[in-house]
């Protein structure tokens, strides 16, 4: 079997919230073979679409022609052979043909991915909402937002603020960030799993301040307080709270997951497939923080097709936490042919060949790639901030 082409997918796939408004497109990734097996992976980035199209079009010229069960081998030769690191654009890029090969290998053989690597660990995947609250700052917006998101399944929640941060003790954030935490709290009840992700917004000081919040409200962990390549900032964040620490959305390379657990930064790292080069190295990055105690919940608030494509590792790693789902109530639930159903805070395995899942083609064609755009940072009182 050889590989006879790279095909991008884009779909516009908006996501408007009081927060951050995203006009995102879902960036898919198919890899056509001579036998007819197509592979689908994906390498969303929001607002990179172009770069991401450049780097996979700088791949291909690697990957035309090559056996595609020859996982290692390809990303080995994705990642080193083109001179320039490349980060996230790259890593991303990467990701999306990487995915694809794993879903070729599974078909070809007629078996899920999580059989081919030692069979699953758990059949069922504990999930986390996120992007439910549009990160609104009005309490009653957020209250009637959770009603909603528990009455679709979900009983742990993940939100975040976009409060610009500057200050070494910003004492307004701290307040809006206090209100609202204690407002989520009292709505899903003291059972229910709540975390918060900081974005980087913050020095280490003021992370421990909001962090020493969170432990009054019992919260499940604290997302990216520091910037995730500040590394003493958040081992200082880690050893002062008595609240997981997560962080590793951002990270593309493993030796940068290494630095991470070699400096006791976290106890929560957090692969995002789709980024990090793909699943091979989400699945080393697993085996590494099992040697160091830490637990691992992968990022994936993109298209139903990476929160797939993430159960498979999350179903083989002894040390799987939980897996981030964002809050689809609308036809992007629908993208993919398996739409993902959550019930009583879990999502059930497939048993279907590869990722076990297909694009819904129609569905994609009725919603055409957005152009190029700038994303735009809307105030709570609604006025657009300029760049």
């Amino acid at each position: 079997m050889k590989i006879t082409r790279i095909e991008p997918v884009l779909v516009g796939a908006p996501t408007p919230g009081v927060g951050l408004l995203s006009n995102r497109n879902y960036f898919f990734v198919k890899v056509h073979t001579d036998e007819g097996i197509t592979g689908l992976g994906e390498a969303t980035l929001e607002s990179h679409d172009n770069s991401v199209l450049g780097a996979l079009k700088d791949i291909e010229c690697l990957v035309l022609g090559e056996d595609p069960t020859r996982i290692e081998y390809l990303t080995q030769k994705m990642v080193k052979q083109l001179f320039w690191k490349g980060g996230v654009i790259k890593g991303s890029a990467i990701s999306g043909v990487e995915l694809a090969l794993w879903d070729i290998l599974g078909k070809s053989l007629n078996m899920p991915v999580y059989k081919l690597i030692g069979g699953a660990c758990r059949t069922k995947i504990r999930a986390y909402v996120n992007g439910w609250s549009g990160g609104s700052l009005d309490p009653a917006v957020v209250r009637d937002k959770a009603q909603v998101a528990m009455a679709a399944g979900y009983n742990a929640f993940k939100f975040s603020l976009a409060l610009p941060c500057w200050q070494v003790n910003d004492p307004e954030s701290f307040k809006k960030i206090r209100l609202i935490s204690e407002t989520i709290r009292d709505t899903v009840g003291s059972e229910a799993l709540v975390m918060y992700d900081g974005h980087g917004r913050y020095d280490a000081d003021m992370a421990i301040k909001i962090g020493r919040m969170f432990e009054e409200l019992d919260f499940f962990f604290f997302e990216e307080p520091c910037q995730p390549e500040d590394e003493e900032g958040l081992a200082k964040v880690a050893s002062r709270l008595d609240i997981p620490v997560a962080t590793g959305e951002r990270l593309s390379f493993l030796p940068e997951f290494k630095r991470l657990m070699t400096g006791k930064c976290a106890s929560i790292i957090q692969p995002d497939i789709g980024h990090s080069c793909g699943f091979g190295t989400a699945l080393k990055a697993a085996h590494l923080a099992e040697a160091f105690n830490v637990f691992v919940a992968p990022h994936g608030p993109m298209s139903p097709v990476v929160t797939t494509v993430s159960m498979h590792l999350d179903a083989v790693i002894p040390n799987f936490l939980i897996q981030e789902r964002l809050f689809l109530n609308d036809w992007r639930n629908n993208v993919i042919t398996e739409p993902i159903v959550v019930k009583d805070g879990y999502i059930e395995l497939n048993e279907k060949p590869g990722w076990g899942i297909e694009l819904d083609e129609e569905l994609c064609k009725a919603h055409p790639p957005i152009p190029s755009y700038t994303p735009q940072l809307i105030r709570p009182d609604g006025a657009v901030c300029d760049w």
